[in-house]
């Protein structure tokens, strides 16, 4: 999960404007794209590169900044980036294919597809799902690897026989995001199809699809052949390495690499319906359930509005993010991926900015609400129940990490503080603020459908315990 003149807009968009010819881009939505875009890639808050069509036509696409400083390679719309967690769309469309063609069985045991995986219970079902009480962070595995070393899935999964044996969790009892969750889903797929993970991809999505810059990086970087796009940050009045990590072997939940021409295509075969057969698209696009209660993230791992037409996913690893949102009412989509560091707020008033002018509705300033700072220290002053009329009830509560939020009786969500005023929740992507003092008066929401404000409940109000 990476601010914003007309005189300006010819300069910074020159260099990277490559690729875009061959397309009769919409002058409108161009001048509105970019009087957004422009802006923030001027203050060196944006680099990367934007892709918006209708009706499988591309009515927008430009780069923006340089993808890799020192080689002086410009960002177009077919220069690969790191795509983060958008890999875990590819690896949930691959498992529901296998398990439409009957060759993985959702509620069988991981076991039976991968040898050694540690925990006998866990289902394939619980791996997409995020409820599999494996190690949540790659960073549990640093202790085990020397610095030289790759680190594949298989290996991973070697130090977690050794050193957590039992999940961390009954699986399939909550929500907790899970990377290696994924990662071990590719190695069902590997194992189930008999090929690589990057040559199901190739085979099944991109070559069908014509993604021509679609790859899975080499675990050590020194193997890159040619120019990488690499990750920065504006620091000091200059851009420092914000990069990728090296001797990385895992793939499934990310390490992919897409072009925003690329992920292009991915959305647009889902705006249009025909990203993969109807059976599968009616069977994996429902939520995924856990303790009984609607996860945020259906099967094939993507973020729906109410109505399920118009879904996203994003990706963040250090300085790069991508985004892949399709709208299938509208037969629309937005596909962006940039290498530059960027405040969350503004990122998604970016990406929501993005979704609005290319579907005609207003692209409105939305100052970021001046949220207060929690430290260790003041962090329980934040637990509490807020509410508002349309939204329901959010209650915030102390947990080990820090603080989780829960919307109504619905599942309980890790809160991970990415700034000293911001939190970030993976699984229903959301980014958290609070305002109003030390025991905050309120919480403010913002994700690519919801836009909210929750007041404090008083404590003679708070509403009975959930079950």
């Amino acid at each position: 999960m990476c601010g914003r003149m007309w005189t300006l807009i010819g300069a910074v968009v020159a260099a990277g404007s490559a690729g875009c010819a061959a397309t009769e881009m919409d002058t409108n939505l161009t001048s509105r794209v970019d009087a957004v875009v422009a802006p923030l890639s001027a203050a060196n808050l944006f680099s990367g590169a934007i892709v918006l069509s209708r009706n499988g036509r591309v009515l927008y696409q430009r780069g923006f900044g340089m993808a890799n400083h020192a080689a002086r390679l410009t960002f177009t719309p077919d220069t690969p980036a790191d795509g983060g967690s958008l890999a875990k769309t590819f690896t949930a469309a691959g498992v529901w294919l296998l398990v439409e063609e009957g060759r993985i069985g959702l509620d069988d045991p991981v076991m039976r597809y991968v040898q050694g995986y540690p925990h006998a219970k866990t289902t394939v079902r619980q791996l997409l799902a995020h409820s599999n009480g494996l190690p949540p962070f790659y960073e549990f595995f640093d202790p085990y690897f020397r610095k030289e070393e790759v680190r594949t899935t298989q290996a991973m999964l070697r130090v977690v026989a050794k050193q957590a044996p039992i999940p961390s969790f009954q699986p399939g009892t909550r929500f907790e995001y899970s990377n290696l969750g994924f990662d071990a889903a590719a190695l069902v797929i590997e194992k189930v199809s008999g090929q690589s993970y990057e040559t199901f991809l190739m085979d099944r999505f991109f070559s069908r699809l014509g993604m021509k810059n679609s790859f899975a990086r080499p675990a050590r970087l020194a193997d890159w052949r040619g120019v990488r796009t690499q990750g920065y940050r504006w620091r000091d009045s200059l851009w420092q390495s914000f990069d990728v990590f090296d001797m990385e072997g895992f793939l499934g939940a990310s390490n992919m690499y897409f072009s925003a021409t690329d992920l292009a295509r991915w959305a647009n075969a889902h705006a249009a319906g025909t990203a993969l057969p109807v059976t599968v698209m009616s069977a994996g696009m429902r939520p995924s359930v856990i303790d009984g209660k609607p996860s945020a993230i259906n099967g094939l791992s993507w973020y729906c509005d109410t109505t399920g037409a118009r879904c996203y996913y994003t990706g963040d690893y250090n300085a790069f993010h991508t985004l892949v949102y399709w709208d299938r009412e509208r037969n629309e989509s937005v596909s962006l991926v940039s290498n530059s560091t960027m405040p969350p707020w503004e990122l998604i008033t970016l990406q929501r900015d993005l979704m609005n002018a290319l579907a005609g509705r207003p692209v409105q300033a939305d100052a970021r609400p001046p949220f207060g700072a929690l430290n260790e220290k003041t962090l329980s002053g934040a637990v509490g129940t807020y509410s508002a009329d349309g939204i329901g009830n959010a209650r915030v509560d102390s947990v080990a990490a820090g603080l989780a939020l829960r919307l109504d009786c619905g599942l309980t969500f890790d809160m991970f503080q990415i700034a000293p005023d911001t939190f970030f929740v993976p699984g229903i992507n959301y980014v958290v603020g609070f305002s109003g003092g030390a025991r905050p008066a309120t919480l403010h929401i913002k994700s690519m459908f919801l836009d909210a404000t929750l007041n404090r409940l008083p404590a003679q109000s708070e509403p009975k315990a959930c079950r």
